[in-house]
């Protein structure tokens, strides 16, 4: 595995560590805390543009088709057998995520991105754990 592939992958992990520590008991709590919406808003949004760039890198570390969007991306590592059709599509859901965030697509649900957070970061440990089994296979 390259430098630049590990370093991204210990990045998503340490990143999840501090999204997990910060999801609130309670949904809804969310509302009442400004910092901290924008606190997770800003680093889910930093994860997941972090696993569309591990998917990029991958699909052209590996020369498969020329996606037309992250969520393309997602799926060409699957149908590599890189990940997994499940992992692929969690991913590429979280790429909506990520565009709705970064371009303000309507309003974000934050109350709704708090319930899902938990499972969310178990799709990207997921996605990491099967990047790094990929990675650590000969071609």
């Amino acid at each position: 595995m390259g430098e630049l592939l590990l370093r991204k992958i210990l990045a998503c992990r340490d990143r999840i560590e501090k999204l997990k520590q910060a999801i609130p008991s309670h949904a809804e709590d969310i509302t009442a805390d400004e910092r901290l919406e924008s606190f997770l808003s800003f680093h889910l949004f930093l994860l997941i543009q972090d696993a569309v760039d591990l998917a990029a890198h991958m699909v052209a570390e590996r020369g498969l088709a020329v996606p037309a969007s992250h969520r393309e991306s997602f799926e060409a590592l699957a149908r590599a057998g890189i990940l997994t059709a499940k992992s692929a599509e969690a991913m590429a859901r979280m790429a909506s995520l990520r565009n709705r965030i970064a371009h303000s697509y309507g309003e974000v649900d934050v109350v709704r991105m708090v319930r899902e957070l938990p499972a969310g970061l178990t799709d990207a440990r997921q996605f990491l754990d099967e990047l790094v089994l990929a990675t650590s296979k000969p071609e």
